[in-house]
């Protein structure tokens, strides 16, 4: 199998697509409208790196996208924090430790996507 190839080597791609899937089930269930940017900017960094790897335009929409997605999962985590001890305090124990999951997802691709080499 080529180096190219490998699970390893596409995991940033899959891992987009992923999150990407992800925020749609949040916004369906009542998330904000921003979520939409969230979606859009995780499927698109994602074909970009399937489709056009070393790219000009790869390297940095990944890392925004990362970034991006960072922040919002941040915003979350924090929220779901701030309503443990409240009436809503059974959807906070599965919040947050899920929007921490993908806080350490998104950390890792903003550094796979800021490690990648330029075309």
């Amino acid at each position: 199998m080529n180096s190219d190839q490998s699970i390893l080597s596409r995991l940033p791609t899959i891992l987009f697509f992923v999150t990407g899937i992800f925020w749609v089930g949040v916004l369906a269930t009542g998330g904000g409208i921003l979520l939409g940017w969230a979606i859009i900017t995780c499927f698109a960094s994602g074909v970009f790196l399937y489709m056009w790897t070393a790219s000009w335009v790869t390297r940095p929409l990944v890392a925004a996208s990362a970034l991006f997605g960072l922040v919002i999962t941040g915003y979350q985590f924090y929220v779901a924090l701030t309503a443990l001890g409240t009436p809503v305090q059974s959807v906070a124990i599965i919040s947050a430790p899920l929007f921490a999951v993908f806080a350490v997802v998104y950390i890792y691709l903003l550094y796979a996507g800021a490690s990648r080499p330029q075309a």
